[in-house]
């Protein structure tokens, strides 16, 4: 499953960290659906977060 990295927790500091990694649920042009470890999805600016490119590697 694609995970994207928190780069900006500005108003989202309780359900995200910078630095920490969050399953991507849905993509859409300028926003995820992300899920954060409560469980709980969120719709986040694609700004405050990038592609993890570990987790897009195919074995």
């Amino acid at each position: 499953m694609r995970k994207v990295i928190c780069i900006n927790n500005e108003g989202l500091e309780l359900e995200f960290n910078v630095g920490e990694k969050y399953e991507v649920d849905r993509e859409f042009e300028t926003t995820y659906i992300v899920t954060n470890k409560l469980g709980k999805k969120h719709t986040v600016f694609k700004t405050h977060f990038q592609p993890d490119e570990d987790s897009e590697a195919v074995i």
